[in-house]
């Protein structure tokens, strides 16, 4: 199949919608839109569960397939990430704030997206057949100022992916068929119950799970496994196109409409209402996973969206999303404290121009530095691993290695 370059592209409009709902100027009508750009972290989860489905059925029954997966997957995530870590947290200190250490912990091992009490929630009311709330009140968006510290907020997504990683790995080097099908499907049956067991309004604490948002990553490697079988005669191609275009077309129309049911017009935040965080994002994961098999399936076939998802501005965009995705945040918040310095401590709140423009230049301050840091810090550190953990496939499917290794799939 080789190198995708529409996924690039892909990944470049999912971290321009993280960065214009992270990024809300005070209330408008737009603004209850651009918080919808907050889900391009599914699109980047279903590209995650593709590529790494497929790179890890490459590595079936090859010697040191584990050493050689999660080596290369710990030179690709570590050093970006522990180096953005460590410099929220010397700008917090700078900044005079108080800090949070089991937070930060949690971060550091990667176990942010850990749930338990979420988890016993859910079980308590399947087991007591307690209510789980499904009329509780609609909340609103909110728009504040922010804090170094709060900056940590979005690695609950970091966390997924690898716990992501921890889990899928064995079950896919080293289970039967039947396993690999049954754990690849259970999620997306399992995890919408789960949401709607653990949901509590306002709280939106089940979106930002592990185990409740398995079934995003688990959709992507859904459509990676039928490629697959595409590929050995298991999975006929009327099957596959018919599949991919029905899914592309009824599920994204579907999650419009659920959308609007739940008052996104009217600025709530949707993934707070019962309906969204049950069926929400079951529609997202799949819509998602069938933008990705459409273009993986036929690529430069699709005419002007391939055109424009494969120029040269969306897939460097793309390869330099996971650190954009790291530091949009911090960068931002030193956007803010300049424009707070410069106009006054409520010229933000305010005013839509600077709140705006203050959105701006933290997206184009947080490009330009993920750009430095994948000529200076990344490229070469991948050199490296491709010296120590050369990776050899012979499957057409598997031939995406290199590109999930140079564009990491999170925005993660």
């Amino acid at each position: 199949m080789g190198r995708i370059k529409e996924l690039d592209g892909l990944r470049a409009l999912a971290i321009l919608g993280v960065l214009a709902a992270h990024s809300l100027p005070p209330s408008s009508r737009l603004s209850n839109f651009l918080g919808l750009g907050r889900f391009g972290v599914d699109l980047f989860f279903a590209i995650s569960g593709f590529l790494i489905t497929g790179i890890l059925i490459g590595l079936r029954h090859k010697e040191g397939a584990f050493q050689t997966f999660y080596w290369r997957r710990t030179l690709r995530i570590f050093p970006p990430y522990y180096l953005a870590l460590g410099l929220i947290i010397a700008f917090a200190l700078a900044h005079a704030e108080r800090l949070n250490y089991r937070e930060i912990v949690g971060n550091a091992l990667f176990l942010s997206s850990a749930k338990p009490g979420l988890i016993q929630l859910a079980v308590r009311r399947l087991l007591l057949a307690s209510p789980t709330d499904p009329l509780g009140a609609l909340q609103p968006t909110k728009y504040s100022l922010l804090q170094f510290k709060d900056c940590l907020g979005v690695y609950w997504s970091l966390s997924v992916e690898e716990l992501f990683y921890l889990l899928w790995a064995p079950i896919m080097l080293k289970g039967s068929r039947r396993v690999i099908l049954l754990c690849s499907i259970a999620p997306l049956l399992g995890c919408p119950l789960l949401r709607g067991l653990a949901h509590t309004t306002p709280h939106i604490q089940e979106s930002i799970g592990f185990i409740f948002r398995f079934d995003s990553l688990a959709a992507g490697g859904c459509v990676a496994l039928l490629c697959w079988g595409l590929e050995n005669g298991r999975v006929t191609r009327k099957a596959l196109d018919r599949g991919l275009i029905s899914t592309a077309i009824v599920f994204p129309i579907a999650l419009i409409a659920l959308a609007a049911i739940c008052g996104v017009s009217r600025g709530v935040d949707v993934r707070t209402t019962w309906a969204f965080s049950v069926f929400g994002f079951s529609l997202l994961a799949a819509s998602c996973a069938s933008f990705v098999g459409a273009l993986a399936r036929w690529g430069a076939e699709l005419g002007y969206v391939s055109y424009v998802l494969r120029s040269k501005g969306a897939v460097y965009l793309g390869k330099v999303s996971y650190t954009t995705y790291l530091i949009h945040l911090p960068t931002y918040v030193v956007v803010q404290l300049m424009i707070i310095r410069w106009f006054g401590p409520d010229a933000i709140t305010s005013s839509l121009k600077l709140a705006i423009l203050a959105g701006g230049l933290a997206t184009v301050g947080a490009i330009l530095l993920a750009s430095f840091s994948w000529k200076y810090i990344e490229a070469p550190i991948l050199g490296w691993k491709d010296k120590w953990f050369p990776v050899r496939n012979t499957a057409r499917l598997l031939s995406v290695e290199s590109e999930a290794d140079r564009s990491d799939p999170i925005c993660a």
